[in-house]
């Protein structure tokens, strides 16, 4: 069935909406693509009066960008505007509450569907319920768009593209700074907080959905990557690392998990770290990182940090959004480091009888990942969907991005788009002790 628009920005009221709408005015029309796109939410008038502004804002013509109403609690609503695009970006977090009327009406209608979701409830949840019915549809339902997973998921990717033999292991770091002279007041956006506080209070949950989902367990490869649980110094940079809490680990797993049964590659073991540069700074995240994961267990306690989230965070979230000047100033980098062997084995299932002999060394870094690279990911990724379905996995389904774009142009894109992946060093190790 045709559709009037290519892409549909829903939830551009919002405040990811917002930064994503002069991206997409810009990304949807250029030497090679024109691209129809409109904008959906609740409130007319608030659609119309942004427009305005980012028209003023960016000197681009706006005025005929289609304005469609939809609301997450009107079913028929979300069914017209699935109807209406062949690609639904959908910003209306957080997705525990409102992700999954989204999704099912683009399932229903044979729309595409990306997010941000950093939320691995949700994300398995929608890839246990609607991945047989999407793929019948050939529909891509695609989240963790943004900087929760593309950075460290396509990094992965872009890490076993360049990796001539077999990669057995990677750790991540990522680290993230201001630019010049720090400014005050929160770095993220409170929606990102009430995620973080359900998705906690929560979290028993994944195990028994996660044994729903994957029935079968992925087979043992030795030699085995350990986890550090406590805070370390890195071999491989400065500072103190910590275990990343983010959706990061959960994305790339369930991406492997994807190639070892589709595509019979060897799944790639993985850790992911963050990276504190004083012992301070662990302090007093471990700290309020306690607090925070004892309260969220009970009712009371979630009232506190959704009421009070600068008390609980020490400033780093608040009801308040975050600055223009403070999320322009924000820098961010995700290092990679893989471990694996020269040698090819004949079947994805062998054993090596020798410790891995070579290392290499991969960097993805931007600027502003909470906004701005989060947005770029986004509709790129978006348009990758749309412009290039034969690069796409055959069929459609419920995906994580990695295993999503393995084969798209989507790295180049961003690329282009200051989200740089860049090879840092490979290294032979098989003279040396290890």
């Amino acid at each position: 069935m045709p559709r009037d628009l290519d892409i549909i920005l829903f939830g551009a009221t919002g405040f990811t909406g917002k930064h994503a709408l002069p991206l997409i005015a810009k990304f949807a029309k250029t030497k090679t693509r024109n691209l129809a796109w409109g904008v959906a939410g609740r409130t007319e008038k608030k659609l119309k009066d942004l427009l305005e502004q980012c028209e003023k804002d960016t000197g681009t013509p706006l005025s005929d960008v289609p304005v469609i109403i939809a609301d997450v609690e009107n079913e028929k609503s979300l069914t017209e505007m699935a109807k209406k695009a062949r690609i639904i970006v959908n910003c209306c977090g957080p997705y525990r509450f409102f992700g999954e009327p989204v999704v099912k009406a683009c399932v229903e209608e044979g729309t595409h569907h990306v997010d941000v979701s950093g939320e691995p409830q949700y994300m398995e949840r929608m890839q246990l319920k609607y991945n047989e019915k999407a793929r019948e549809k050939g529909v891509y339902v695609i989240s963790a768009c943004g900087f929760d997973s593309i950075p460290s998921d396509l990094g992965l990717v872009f890490l076993q593209k360049k990796f001539d033999g077999t990669l057995n292991s990677v750790v991540t770091y990522m680290e993230s700074w201001e630019e010049g002279q720090a400014v005050s007041g929160p770095a993220i956006n409170y929606g990102t907080w009430e995620s973080a506080v359900y998705g906690l209070a929560h979290a028993q949950e994944l195990r028994a959905l996660r044994k729903e989902l994957f029935t079968t367990r992925l087979p043992s490869f030795k030699p085995k990557l350990q986890a550090k649980t406590v805070p370390h110094k890195s071999e491989h940079l400065e500072g103190w690392v910590l275990p990343f809490p983010g959706a990061d680990r959960s994305v790339m797993k369930r991406s492997q998990r994807l190639f070892y049964e589709k595509d019979q590659k060897r799944p790639v073991q993985i850790e992911t770290y963050f990276i504190l540069k004083s012992f301070w700074s662990v302090f007093l995240i471990s700290i309020f990182g306690m607090i925070f994961q004892f309260l969220a267990k009970f009712d009371f306690g979630r009232s506190l940090l959704l009421k009070y989230p600068e008390k609980f965070s020490a400033g780093f979230f608040s009801r308040q959004p975050p600055s223009e000047e403070k999320i322009e100033k924000a820098r961010f980098s995700v290092t990679l480091f893989g471990e694996g062997w020269k040698e090819k084995l004949a079947d994805v299932n062998d054993q090596y009888s020798t410790p891995p002999d070579k290392l290499i060394s991969a960097k993805i870094k931007g600027s502003n990942p909470g906004y701005g690279a989060t947005c770029v990911c986004l509709l790129l990724a978006a348009i990758t969907v749309i412009t290039e379905p034969e690069k796409m996995p055959s069929g459609g389904g419920v995906y994580p991005p990695g295993y999503a774009f393995a084969n798209t142009s989507l790295i180049e894109q961003l690329n282009e788009n200051e989200v740089t992946f860049d090879v840092l060093f490979e290294k032979d190790l098989s003279d040396s002790k290890h």
